[in-house]
């Protein structure tokens, strides 16, 4: 009895591991020799599991240090590249041109209204593209001026993003102090902890501020949770205003303290297809750009949902 169910479960393990079982042992000893053969060879293919595995982790890790190696120098090499561009272009510009630009800038923000929002795309946008022509630097500039950005891009591969690391270039190259720099430097560090979208609109939100000679925002993470919330919210409970029907979360100073920070502006947008279009909705919208491009800021946050944007600022 006790070999004839030992006998049956033998002939189901030599069956799922292959084992070939010509004739059905008759003694205890020949069962456990087999048995023994049998549980060998499951953990001889368990450590080939395993050891497959570990192999192909290791390989992503040295391809993650590969990518991460070649994404801080292309970084580096982008930045130190916009900087001399930058300032060659600066020393052709007298300080002269450009704040006379940036002041015809400030004026049409700060006279614009919905009623006259036309003199966005009619007078601010030609100024708008004007400095940039004289102060700031394209993606393209700068794979045109430093040959070895298109190699290490080869080096990366395709499917890696390399215009968020263009724009962190030009953004770093942009500001004009050293404590500026290091707040760009900072919202690098986020960009895991973003949206490809939101981390788009911040950036572009602060190359408009930079070039028309406002100062950078820092990134609040509180904030951009609160704003990713408000999104959310939006769409849940069908919804589209800054203040909300959500009991404790009525105004944006409401919301922003249940995150443990505080606010001073919020933008919201619907129905867009990216965060560089988002941004671009708000900056031809005269309340949004007011927002946008305001003085007393000193943070910045974007949360997405779908295709609900909230954007938040902080002093």
């Amino acid at each position: 009895m006790y070999i004839g169910k030992i006998s049956r479960w033998l002939i189901a393990l030599c069956l799922l591991t292959g084992l070939s079982l010509p004739t059905l042992a008759q003694s205890q000893d020949e069962v456990t020799l087999i048995a023994k053969l049998a549980f060998e060879q499951i953990a001889q293919r368990e450590a080939e599991a395993a050891a497959k595995v570990e192999a192909e982790h290791q390989a992503r890790l040295e391809e993650q240090s590969r990518l991460k190696t070649v994404y801080q120098s292309y970084l580096g090499s982008a930045r130190r590249t916009a900087q001399t561009l930058i300032a060659d272009k600066r020393r052709k510009a007298t300080q002269g041109q450009v704040d006379s630009l940036r002041s015809q800038a400030r004026v049409i923000i700060d006279e614009v209204q919905d009623a006259t929002k036309q003199r966005i795309p009619q007078e601010l946008d030609p100024v708008f593209e004007k400095l940039e022509k004289l102060i700031a630097v394209t993606p393209d500039e700068l794979l045109k001026a430093n040959a070895q950005l298109g190699k290490m891009r080869q080096q990366l591969g395709r499917g890696n993003d390399l215009g968020w690391v263009d724009q962190a270039a030009i953004l770093y190259a942009l500001a004009p102090t050293k404590q500026e720099a290091e707040i760009v430097a900072n919202n690098v560090k986020y960009r895991e902890d973003l949206s490809a979208d939101e981390s788009t609109a911040i950036d572009e939100a602060n190359r408009r501020r930079m070039i028309l000679g406002l100062n950078p925002l820092a990134i609040d993470m509180k904030l951009v949770a609160c704003s990713r919330d408000h999104s959310n919210d939006m769409i849940k409970h069908n919804f589209f205003a800054h203040n909300s029907p959500v009991e404790g979360k009525t105004t944006p100073w409401d919301r922003a303290k249940n995150f443990g920070t505080s606010a001073s502006g919020e933008n919201i947008a619907a129905g867009y297809r990216d965060g560089m279009a988002v941004t671009i909705g708000w900056w031809r919208s005269p309340g949004h750009l007011k927002n946008m491009m305001g003085k007393g800021h000193k943070r910045i946050a974007v949360g997405q949902e779908q295709k609900h944007y909230t954007q938040m600022f902080g002093r």
